[in-house]
This record gives structure tokens, C-alpha cells and sequence, in this order.
């Protein structure tokens, strides 16, 4: 591993190429091949082995060690986006970017950084951004060159005791990875912060004594500023906003009967483009009972390993009891993104694997990829977070299956009477933007059998139908090659499969 990124894209990247290429072929036996994978795994509890281990990077420190930092405020922003954002298809916006032109060159947020030493002889410096009436900020920080020894926080001025820390290694390892998928770029090169729910950030870098300040070369060109509350701080609004999804969404803590099912799923939101959204995905198991943390969601939602990257998930995000206005005490985040594994438009279906470890208490569900148990009238339970609300559970049956295709600006069509998607009428409850990706159970809860593409259900609407990639179809075209139990899963076949042995590496890198 490379002192900075400016070596680590150069000599480091070809010597990472090289070990890939050493790898030979697409890391499968003769036996992995003939082996054929399992239709279906039942889901399991996350075991003491799996759930995580490392240490949280939420961390807490004295207030006297907080440095005086730059500070750049925003106004107000101007656009409707945040009241469009409710009836857009596709995944829900709940945040835009927006230029931030006193850090958007090296140069310029070299001018804005000034260090200062501390105590132990580490220079420290700090940069702090504002928007005014944000609800969270996520701050994009492109990356020229970085020393691996450097230490990077997150924290509002607020609540300078609580940081959210970062080595500068973990953060060239990111990077890395993006580089590896995307090529290098401007969007692979950029790390973005973790929203934190607040109007204003702060991103302080220290250094260790002996480490030189010109090696951090790094802009802040823009933010993506959250305009929906998605805070889970005690003392935050959220506390009041949630169950604002429809009125006809039914509240998924008053079923006892699919608890386990619940445990499976997260809110997510991430960014891309500078635009940050919700969704919803599911925990998977595999055929081996692994404990890998396989993440179900949308192609849609989440297609680039860029956007992976930028990946947190909202755990147990639910009310604390019964159609009460209270978020549980439970509520777990998880902030490290993941390696998206394999994406397709298909059957709109994005397998992910996610860079922490599930929290305890999580479930690994169960799958049914051989599609014998969903015929016409077939009962089905989705699990979700429309609008990006608490936990919601919704109930109907299949209705039949169709073919669709992407349109226009998330707007997809669907003809025929056969096809990739399941069409699905609601008995109970509806879906929202937020909802793409959800899975859908069969109606026992035991299997999943779908993930959620749109459609015109709407507890306006109840008679419209909902559209389901079809999971037995995304498996036979791909998902068994992680799910399905082989021994090794593919690697170095290009595209994300490629990724797989690129992660595996910065594993091994990241704990040296």
C-alpha cells in the first residue's frame, strides 16, 4: 500500500492489477462449476460470529480538543425539489448537491485549512459548512492525495464530543475500489461523509507528528444537502415527523407475526451525483448459512459501485411499540457502504455486500428461487420504509406476471401476460418512494420471492398495481453465484463480479 493517493494510482494500482490478473480465470474450481446452486435457503438469526466486532466508528472525545475551524455557510436552497420530491418515481430524493465554491479546487481548500498543533505534536486542521434550513449535510471530499497515517472526523459543532473517525487508509481503500470499478474519476475519487443530521458539518484531518501538511490535497467541491428529516438523534425532530407516509401504511410493529421478517430489513440512503435518496433493502442469507451480509435492494436504486459506496442503512427503523410516534430505542446505523456484487435491469435487481457486519438481532431471510410457490392469487407480505418512514409492513397477492422496461427519468412500461416481474394487488396497506427495492415474502413470511420496481398503488389509487422483479428469474441470471452455495463465488470475470477479489484484498490491506 502506497504513502498517498497521487503513488496509490499509479504504482499502486498497477500492482493491485497484477495480483488480480494472478488470480487466474474467474477463481472457480471445476467442481464450483458443475455444483449446482440451491433454489431456495431458509433465513437465519445472526449469530454472535457475524454480528459486528470492530470497534464503532461514532467515537466520543473532550470538547477541548475541538480546533477553531474555516467556515464556509450556504443559503437557503432555492430550488422545489424538496416539494417535487413526494411524487417523483423512482427511489425517494431526499437530498440535492450543491456547489461549494470556496473548497471546490485543491488550491482553495489548502487556503481554507489552517493547522495548528496539538499536545502530542499532531497538526490538526478543520473545515466547517453550513446550509442554512438543512436537515443533514453530506459533504463529497475528493481525494488527490492523502497520507494513510492522517485520522479523519465527522462531528457538528453542536455536538463536538461525538465524532464519527476515519483513518486516512480506509478512505484510499474506498477510493480505490471506486478507481477499480469506475476508472478514475472525479465522483470515484470522492468520499462522502456520513449525514449526521445536521445543518452544519465539520470535517476535521490530523496528522501525525513528522507528517507533512502539502501531502493532504484534497476539495470539497460539493455537498448534497438533506431536506428530508432523516435524523436519529434523541433530541432530533424526527422524533416528531415520523409516520408521515400515507395514511393507509400500516405500522409494521402492530404484526406479531412477521417480527423475524422485520429484523431483515434497513432504510438506506445514499448518493449519487450529489443527490442523496432513500430506499429500502433486505438482508439475505445464502445457501451455506455464510453469515456473508448479502443486501437485496434495486437496480434502480442503487446500480454503480460509486453509489454502493456511499451506502448507510437504517437498522430496526421502526416505532417502539404499536402505532405509537416514538422511534425504538433499537434503531442501529451502520455507515461503511458496500461492494455492489451484481446489478441488472432485468428483473431490477441490485445484490450488494455490505462493509460492516449486521447489527445484533439482524435476520438473515430466507429465499425461494424456484418459483413454483407463486402462482396467480399467491399470497405476499412487503416489508418497508415508504417515504423513508418507520418500518411498514403491507399485504396482497400475486396478480400475475409481465414483462417491463425502463422508459424515461425512472418511469418504466409493462405489456403481456408473462415476463421478469410479478404484478401485485394490496389488500393491506401500499408502497411509496422510499419502498424501491423492498422485498417481498411469501405469505408466510419464510421465503423471499421478489424486490419492489414501482408502480401506481397508492392509498389513493388501491385498485393499481405494484411491480416486482422476480427473484427466482435475477437468481438463474446471476444472484446464485453468491447465494447458491458454490464454494467460491466468481471473481475477476470483469465488471462488479471483478470486485470480489478487489475486496477481499483491501480487507487484508485494511487490517495491516
Amino acid at each position: 500500500m502506497r504513502k498517498n493517493w497521487k503513488k496509490l494510482s499509479g504504482v499502486g494500482l498497477a500492482l493491485l492489477g497484477a495480483v488480480l490478473s494472478g488470480c487466474g480465470g474467474d477463481g472457480q474450481t471445476a467442481a464450483d462449476a458443475a455444483a449446482k446452486p440451491a433454489l431456495r435457503a431458509e433465513g437465519m438469526v445472526a449469530s454472535q460470529a457475524t454480528v459486528a466486532a470492530t470497534a464503532s466508528p461514532v467515537k466520543s472525545r473532550s470538547v477541548d480538543a475541538v480546533p477553531v475551524p474555516a467556515r464556509i455557510a450556504l443559503g437557503a436552497l432555492e430550488s422545489n425539489k424538496a416539494l417535487l420530491a413526494p411524487v417523483l418515481p423512482g427511489p425517494r430524493m431526499v437530498g440535492e448537491a450543491r456547489a461549494v465554491s470556496a473548497a471546490a479546487t485543491v488550491e482553495q481548500t489548502r487556503q481554507q485549512l489552517q493547522w495548528s498543533r496539538s499536545a502530542t505534536g499532531a497538526q490538526v486542521a478543520a473545515l466547517s459548512i453550513s446550509a442554512k434550513e438543512a436537515l443533514g449535510l453530506r459533504l463529497g471530499v475528493q481525494v488527490t492525495s492523502l497520507p494513510e497515517s492522517a485520522v479523519l472526523r465527522v462531528y457538528s459543532q453542536a455536538r463536538s464530543g461525538t465524532v464519527f473517525q476515519i483513518s486516512g487508509k480506509d478512505v484510499l481503500l474506498h477510493v480505490l475500489r471506486n478507481t477499480q470499478a469506475a476508472g478514475d474519476s472525479a465522483e470515484a475519487r470522492t468520499w462522502w461523509t456520513p449525514d449526521i443530521g445536521s445543518d452544519e458539518v465539520t470535517l476535521e484531518i490530523e496528522l501525525p507528528a513528522g507528517e507533512v501538511v502539502d501531502t493532504v490535497q484534497i476539495a470539497v467541491p460539493t455537498v448534497s444537502h438533506i431536506f428530508t428529516d432523516l435524523d436519529l438523534h434523541e433530541d432530533s425532530a424526527a422524533q416528531t415527523k415520523i409516520n408521515e407516509s400515507a395514511s393507509c401504511n400500516q405500522d409494521a410493529v402492530c404484526d406479531s407475526g412477521f417480527t423475524t421478517q422485520s429484523n431483515a430489513v434497513a432504510r438506506m440512503l445514499f448518493t449519487s451525483g450529489g443527490n442523496s435518496y432513500a430506499c429500502s433493502g433486505t438482508l439475505l442469507n445464502d445457501a451455506k448459512n455464510s453469515g456473508t451480509p448479502y443486501f437485496l435492494s434495486a437496480n434502480h436504486c442503487i446500480s454503480t459501485q460509486t453509489a454502493a459506496s456511499t451506502l448507510q442503512t437504517d437498522w430496526f427503523y421502526r416505532a417502539s411499540a404499536c402505532n405509537s410516534r416514538a422511534l425504538s430505542s433499537t434503531t442501529t446505523k451502520l455507515y461503511n457502504g458496500a461492494t455492489l456484487l451484481y446489478a441488472s435491469s432485468s428483473t431490477d435487481v441490485s445484490l450488494m455486500r455490505l462493509d460492516d457486519a449486521p447489527p445484533a438481532g439482524a435476520y438473515f431471510a430466507g429465499w425461494d428461487a424456484s418459483g413454483s410457490a407463486m402462482s396467480n392469487g399467491a399470497a405476499i407480505v412487503g416489508l418497508h420504509h415508504p417515504a423513508g418512514d418507520m418500518l411498514k409492513i403491507s399485504k396482497g397477492q400475486i396478480a400475475g406476471q409481465t414483462s417491463c422496461v425502463a422508459t424515461e427519468g425512472n418511469q418504466f412500461g409493462c405489456t403481456g401476460s408473462t415476463g421478469n416481474f410479478y404484478v401485485v394487488g394490496w389488500n393491506s396497506g401500499t408502497t411509496q418512494g422510499g419502498s424501491s427495492g423492498s422485498a417481498i415474502f411469501s405469505g408466510d413470511g419464510r421465503y423471499v420471492v421478489g424486490n419492489l420496481y414501482g408502480g401506481g398503488a397508492s392509498c389513493t389509487n388501491r385498485g393499481a398495481m405494484d411491480y416486482y422483479g422476480r427473484f427466482d428469474v435475477s437468481y438463474a441470471q446471476g444472484l446464485k453465484n453468491w447465494l447458491g452455495g458454490q464454494s467460491t463465488p466468481p471473481s475477476g470475470g470483469g465488471g462488479v463480479a471483478a470486485l470480489d477479489n478487489i475486496v477481499r484484498i483491501l480487507q487484508s490491506l485494511r487490517s495491516n
